[in-house]
């Protein structure tokens, strides 16, 4: 029995939703399950993972759909859903949540399709569609 849950593992983990396309300084995901994990160029970007990028550094993630994100120095941005399916534009849905610091943003094939499938969460208030756009959260 521990043998078979030993290689179910593996086909647990969170859906790949996208990479990282460029990284400089130190950027983390951190799983839903809790794990952290270094992120470098062409690291997987997992459906549920919360990315960090630390004082001096940023990151560029490209999605399935061919969105990106830039984030800036010092930000955290949760992956909570990203669904795309090329020929099931009915199921189209990302849901983000920028707790900290900010992006520049470029849509995909899923914001051209469905705009109304985009859902930015931050601590201000949410931002719906999927437009190219700049987010920056302010401390007070």
């Amino acid at each position: 029995m521990a043998i078979a849950l030993l290689l179910l593992a593996p086909l647990a983990q969170a859906q790949v939703v996208g990479t990282v396309t460029k990284a400089s300084g130190l950027v983390v995901a951190k799983s839903a399950e809790g794990r952290s994990r270094v992120l470098a160029e062409n690291s997987p970007l997992r459906q549920g993972d919360s990315v960090t990028t630390g004082r001096n550094a940023f990151a560029r993630l490209e999605f399935v759909d061919g969105a990106a994100i830039v984030l800036q120095p010092e930000s955290v941005l949760v992956l909570t859903r990203y669904s795309y399916d090329a020929g099931k534009p009915g199921l189209d849905k990302v849901e983000l949540e920028l707790t900290q610091g900010g992006f520049s943003s470029t849509a995909g094939a899923l914001g051209k399709r469905s705009p109304d499938a985009a859902v930015i969460t931050t601590p201000a208030g949410n931002l719906q569609g999927s437009a190219s756009m700049e987010v920056s959260l302010r401390q007070p």
